[in-house]
């Protein structure tokens, strides 16, 4: 999902790099960069729900770019710190600039997290923003099963991006940014639409199991267990399947109001919300694949975990149920 106000599905934004020539780039970029010499950048001016001028830049900017899930159009997404501490990531979804391809004048979907509030802001269409100028220029890869681009482009918005809870409003009135675009040239078994170097294999997530009691039955869960930001951005995202046996923990420390999205995840999910104490809060069932919508805890919560979607209604599980696993300490 992704999740977790990290990136906000169409993102708001970013990506602004120094001027590419005519001639191809390095080959790789500096660890921690998103492009060869240290070129990426965001630069965008907020008002309204977030007032603040962004000004992102390599080295350690965190951004990526990718295919939209349903192959129309680019996504590319920006993330980093204001200066009172909040996380924000902006994405933009231009579905009409293919792979590869320059233009101006095209609308452009914009979509803000504010990870720390746990709001999310959308345009919610694509004609309230414009890039004025993109541009795409290819990179070598190491990697022959990709592809990349150098992407530089400049806009603005007309109409703010509005909360998804309906709670407020937020301004960008002007956006410049330059990162990386990855294809893959074909789709790996395991992962959909997302560059191998961007994904963490499951199999080095922590493994461990819950058990669940609800009524006169106990169920176990097995479960990877995201114990990271970088893990909790990353998720179930990609995964094409998920066995009725198997989930996620996501922890949390300290407990905290949350909340998630689908984000780039392909499979329809049943999310647990779980107190400090293994009670569960509130359960959201049969999550839509690729939603923006935020999917929120009732209460301050020590972990998430999800599961394949149907779960909860298999096993009866409701809210007040109890989840036992060391993470929670039963009262």
């Amino acid at each position: 999902m992704r999740r977790k106000i990290v990136a906000l599905l169409g993102a708001a934004g970013w990506m602004a790099a120094a001027a590419v020539g005519a001639q191809a780039l390095d080959a790789t970029a500096a660890p921690d960069s998103c492009l060869p010499d240290e070129g990426g950048f965001l630069s965008a001016r907020l008002g309204g729900a977030i007032e603040a001028d962004i000004d992102w830049r390599d080295p350690g900017l965190d951004c990526e770019g990718m295919l939209r899930p349903d192959g129309q159009g680019l996504r590319v997404r920006f993330a980093g710190s204001l200066p009172d501490g909040r996380q924000l990531a902006l994405l933009f979804a231009p579905r009409s600039l293919g792979e590869g391809e320059s233009g101006r004048g095209l609308p452009v979907n914009v979509t803000v997290l504010d990870e720390s509030a746990g709001m999310i802001y959308g345009t919610l269409g694509e004609g309230r923003c414009t890039l004025d100028e993109v541009e795409q220029r290819p990179l070598p890869s190491p990697d022959p099963a990709q592809r990349s681009w150098a992407l530089r482009a400049r806009g603005f918005c007309t109409e703010p991006a509005r909360a998804l809870d309906g709670s407020g409003n937020l301004v960008l009135s002007r956006f410049d940014f330059a990162g990386r675009v990855t294809v893959p040239k074909a789709s790996d078994p395991g992962y959909a639409g997302m560059p191998a170097e961007g994904v963490e294999p499951l199999e080095r997530f922590p493994q461990s199991q819950v058990s669940i009691d609800s009524g006169e039955a106990r169920h176990r869960i097995r479960v990877w267990v995201a114990d990271t930001p970088a893990r909790h951005s990353q998720g179930l995202m990609f995964v094409r399947q998920l066995d009725r046996d198997r989930g996620m923990l996501f922890l949390f420390d300290p407990p905290k109001v949350t909340s998630f999205w689908m984000y780039n995840t392909y499979i329809p999910l049943d999310l647990l919300f779980i107190a400090p104490d293994g009670r569960i809060v509130n359960i959201i069932e049969h999550t839509e694949p690729h939603s923006l919508g935020p999917l929120l805890s009732a209460a301050a919560v020590r972990g998430v975990l999800e599961v394949a979607a149907g779960t909860a209604g298999r096993l009866g599980l409701k809210s007040g149920d109890r989840v036992t696993h060391p993470a929670f300490q039963a009262r």
